[in-house]
């Protein structure tokens, strides 16, 4: 708080009756006479505590605001607070206070000091704006409306018109965003006349009236757009002619504008009329093109597409959405041999994956003979960029060529986003297997993963054994990427559920893989024999993983030992190996996945108590662990207790996994799809709750996804919700899934839930 905020003999640490004092002091004449000795100055009453506190929060101030110029945030944050704690009723204070703990993250903090400095000062307008933007950065936009409107209304305004106006304008804004539009054209409508009549911004400000006018412009451009949200045609069309005669320059631009207006009247030429006069600025998106082929083809003036296209794309040859749209429009009007020229023109200058997906829907027209052209691109890429090691010793490699590799990777990323595409390629792809040196063993690999992508598991497998039959051919190429190759097919057939081919491709690996962990043959082994009922082989398998893992594989294997050993029925065993683990590991990730582990051994023995107790150790530590959050609420819905806090518990995970999912720089192709497992939890703790409708939205959402549709607990669980709904049709159709799912492999057949689905049809048919 500065020091002018009290009476000055305060400020200068004086009481107030000492004040006649010291003006006698300052206004005595200096005279003749030498005074004798300096008297010392004695208040005539001692400092109250309060006065002492004003003093010191007064320096504090100070010292904080002489830290915040110096960017000493933290030292500036420490200041203020102590000074605020010293004198809590000095609204300087608590607003320096707002943009440190905004700097610092401290939202909920940053809110409170903004509030606290309001009540103390209700008339503070920059306080209310500042309240705003935090309230519109929370997503709280009615809130920040509200406290734009207090801004407003602060009397200090008055002398600040430029500021007036950019709060109207804001406030438009926000009412504009939650579909308020007779709100928001009110408060643009505010701008737009001060704008119009600029004597007090011209007085006021440094304005010049070139500047006003672009402000001006763009409101009514603003307001335009609301009125047309709003339905009110004729409005929007004469605010943009004022917006067009306050910036002529912007006049060509701000045609668009008029053109969404007409075409929302139906008024086509006009709008055409519009658009030409707008495209003639060569914008550089294609909405207003693609408009104007709209209104084309509804007046059945299509043939004069192509050339307007060819005309605007000869002078704008830089703007490759509008060479794209023009390739497009080839296409479509039956000139395919120009639409491919005109891609092949733009693959030489930009091979990006937007062209080859303008090109590839070409060739998917043409069937088969297509398909070819597509393979065949994409393979003489692949060889080029990666060009086969010498056949002679000490014969240098032939450099690969960087162009070459660009084009590859675009389209791979294409491929990579369209599965029919790649099921279309995949019967070219078997026939060119059949070819010695027909496909590189790159070529084989990548469309081993495009086709598990896609889900065409036998493809995938096929490609992928094909790159090991061949490993001699390949083996200088095989040996860079054979950890790849056994991955990858190891996960497909686990995909597949053939637990006998991944016992099969393990001891293959064990025989013959020279640059693959032994750790990944013997892991995948144990699991596989599990689901086999091979429970003794199993634990060996677990066992002889441990005993070649690295240090830094070391702990993962023995989980996985601890949890074989659950599923084998030694349970005590299991809970050993994972306390003996939890003395010897310390970090606390390790700790994490331990105690995780140990909730999975303790609910396989049906010890749900103790399941829980480790899930909620988990939550200790962090209570934004996505997967402990859905497991202790599934456990919790599953035995019909806590339900409210399940469902928050399940909510809480899915709302972390999609945060996890769609934020940062990791790219993922899945990346909108929810977790299958934890949306199956929230349709369960649904239905425990008696919520039958939102159960069944949830659970058919969970059996549409990737990972819940081969899932027979999502299946076992719909069908519980049918039955409950009295549709018994679909419920047994559900169960059926369920036993038909168990029956191919994906859960042991032992399990006792697929004995109670089998009682539940035998029930169902009785009745």
């Amino acid at each position: 708080m500065p020091p002018s905020a009290r009476p000055w003999p305060a400020a200068l640490g004086l009481p107030a009756l000492a004040a006649p004092l010291v003006l006698l002091t300052l206004t005595a004449p200096l005279g003749a006479q030498e005074p004798a000795a300096p008297t010392p100055f004695v208040p005539l009453r001692p400092e109250t505590r309060k006065e002492l506190d004003y003093l010191e929060a007064v320096r504090l101030y100070a010292r904080g605001l002489l830290h915040e110029r110096d960017n000493r945030l933290i030292e500036a944050l420490r200041a203020f607070e102590r000074a605020a704690r010293l004198d809590p009723d000095s609204a300087p204070v608590h607003k320096a206070l707002v943009p440190l703990y905004l700097a610092l993250d401290r939202t909920d903090d940053a809110l409170a000091a903004c509030r606290k400095a309001l009540e103390l000062d209700p008339n503070d307008y920059d306080s209310w704006q500042l309240l705003a933007r935090q309230l519109r950065a929370q997503n709280r936009i009615r809130e920040a409306a509200q406290a734009l409107a207090r801004a407003i209304a602060c009397p200090g305004l008055k002398d600040h018109p430029d500021l007036l106006a950019q709060l109207w304008f804001e406030l438009g804004l926000l009412h504009e965003s939650v579909q308020d539009y007779a709100a928001a054209e009110a408060a643009l409508r505010r701008v737009a006349g001060m704008l119009d009549n600029p004597k007090a911004l011209l007085e006021h400000t440094r304005l010049t009236q070139e500047e006003i006018d672009l402000q001006a412009a763009e409101t009514y451009e603003r307001l335009g757009r609301v009125c047309l949200k709003a339905g009110r045609p004729d409005e929007a069309a004469a605010a943009f002619r004022r917006a067009q005669a306050k910036d002529p320059v912007r006049a060509g631009q701000l045609s668009y504008n008029l053109a969404e207006v007409y075409l929302a009247q139906g008024r086509r030429a006009e709008a055409l009329a519009c658009l030409d006069a707008y495209l003639e600025t060569r914008p550089q998106g294609t909405e207003a093109y693609e408009a104007k082929i709209k209104i084309l083809r509804e007046l059945g003036r299509a043939d004069e597409i192509v050339p307007a296209l060819q005309r605007y794309a000869g002078h704008d040859r830089h703007n490759l959405a509008l060479q794209l749209l023009l390739a497009r429009e080839y296409h479509l009007a039956g000139q395919s041999a120009q639409a491919e020229q005109e891609y092949d023109r733009l693959i030489r200058e930009s091979p990006s994956p937007e062209v080859y997906r303008g090109l590839f829907e070409v060739y998917r027209r043409q069937g088969r003979t297509g398909m070819a052209k597509i393979l065949s691109r994409l393979n003489h890429a692949l060889n080029q960029a990666a060009p086969p090691p010498p056949r002679r010793p000490g014969q240098e490699p032939a450099p690969g060529s960087a162009a070459e590799a660009a084009k590859a990777r675009a389209m791979l990323l294409v491929l990579r986003d369209d599965p029919e595409l790649v099921k279309g390629l995949l019967p070219l792809v078997a026939d060119q297997l059949l070819v010695p040196d027909g496909m590189s063993h790159q070529a084989r690999l990548l469309f081993a993963t495009l086709a598990a992508r896609a889900r065409q598991l036998e493809d995938a497998e096929r490609l992928y054994r094909s790159c090991l039959e061949n490993r001699l051919r390949f083996e200088g190429r095989l040996r860079g990427q054979e950890a790849q190759v056994y991955s990858g097919l190891l996960r497909v057939l686990w995909q597949a559920r053939k637990y006998e081919a991944i016992v099969e491709v393990c001891e293959d690996g064990l025989a013959n893989a020279q640059a693959t962990s032994r750790v990944l043959f013997h892991v995948d082994m144990a699991r596989a024999l599990a689901q086999l009922g091979k429970m003794e082989a199993a634990i060996e398998q677990a066992d002889a993983a441990v005993g070649v893992a690295r240090e830094e594989d070391r702990l993962f294997c023995r989980r996985v030992r601890a949890q074989v050993l659950a599923e084998a029925g030694r349970h005590d065993q299991a809970v050993a190996e994972c306390e003996a683990m939890l003395r010897e590991f310390t970090q606390p990730g390790d700790i994490r996945e331990i105690r995780y582990t140990l909730s999975t051994v303790y609910s396989l023995a049906k010890n749900y108590p103790k399941a829980e107790e480790q899930l909620q150790l988990i939550l200790r530590a962090d209570p934004d662990d996505a997967t402990a959050c859905n497991d202790l609420g599934y456990i919790w819905a599953d035995q019909g207790k806590n339900l409210e806090e399940a469902e928050r518990l399940i909510r809480k995970a899915l709302e972390l996994d999609r945060k996890q999912r769609t934020s940062g720089t990791a790219l993922s192709a899945d990346s909108d799809q929810d977790n299958a497992a934890y949306v199956d939890s929230l349709g369960w703790v649904l239905f425990r709750r008696g919520d039958l409708a939102g159960a069944r939205r949830e659970l058919e959402r969970a059996a549409a996804l990737p990972d819940g549709s081969d899932d027979p607990v999502v299946w076992d669980h719909l069908g519980d919700v049918y039955f409950r709904l009295g549709e018994p049709a679909r419920a047994r159709a559900a169960w059926q899934k369920a036993v038909a799912l168990y029956e191919t492999g994906r859960r042991r057949p032992a399990d006792d839930r697929y004995r109670e689905i089998q009682q539940k049809i035998k029930l169902l048919g009785r009745e």
